[in-house]
């Protein structure tokens, strides 16, 4: 009876044991597979940060690189494109019309570019004197006569681009505009590129109403 109950006492301690190693183990294997599923992630984690680093310092680079090259390149433009010339002056020789006439606000207004052909300019040279042009007669009439200039920009500031021969020519045309009344200014080239220093490039005439540009400009041919 006692060797029996020592059989069994031993028998229930054993299993007691096994199974507290058991579920010991169980629970250590667990934590030990935490600390490594967090060690991973954190080391994850850590890598993700130093991409996103080293990506941000490369995109930073790029971005400054790209910049410095557009900034190259603007200045080799300045200095050396055709289209930009030094022509602030708009023809510091021309008066403004102080006798700008009051149209007729019922037709339809329009602006023309008249270009010198003999200059042989490119068409980037061309299409950078009338925008001079037009900007200088737009700066007069926004002083001098407003209601020309929202007529003009109200039926959406229509431009016409014409040619001429010859200077003379052009200085003709610009007198007999501004004799009825029509905002003209003439632009001289500082002669950066292409073209002499002082050369007239382009005369714009308007806006005004149709009829009475097409009365100084009409025999002209298109650009």
């Amino acid at each position: 009876m006692d060797k029996s109950f020592t059989l069994g006492h031993v028998l229930s301690a054993g299993a007691v044991g096994l199974l507290t190693g058991y579920f010991f183990s169980q629970s250590t294997l667990k934590h030990k597979s935490k600390e490594a599923t967090a060690t991973e992630e954190k080391k994850k984690s850590t890598s993700n940060k130093a991409e996103e680093k080293k990506s941000k310092d490369n995109n930073n680079k790029h971005t400054k690189k790209d910049q410095d090259v557009i900034e190259e390149d603007s200045e080799n433009y300045s200095e050396n494109g055709e289209d930009f010339t030094d022509e602030e002056e708009e023809d510091t020789e021309d008066e403004e019309n102080e006798d700008l006439a009051d149209f007729d606000l019922q037709e339809e207004y329009k602006m023309v570019l008249v270009i010198r052909t003999d200059l042989a300019m490119g068409k980037g040279k061309a299409a950078a004197q009338c925008c001079h042009a037009t900007l200088a007669n737009y700066k007069e009439l926004s002083k001098n006569g407003p209601k020309t200039l929202a007529r003009w920009e109200y039926f959406g500031q229509a431009k016409v681009t014409l040619k001429v021969d010859n200077e003379e020519d052009m200085l003709m045309l610009q007198a007999q505009a501004m004799s009825i009344g029509l905002a003209a200014h003439s632009i001289r080239d500082a002669g950066r590129t292409q073209i002499a220093a002082g050369s007239r490039t382009v005369l714009a005439i308007g806006p005004g109403p149709i009829s009475v540009v097409n009365s100084i400009t009409g025999k002209l041919k298109l650009y």
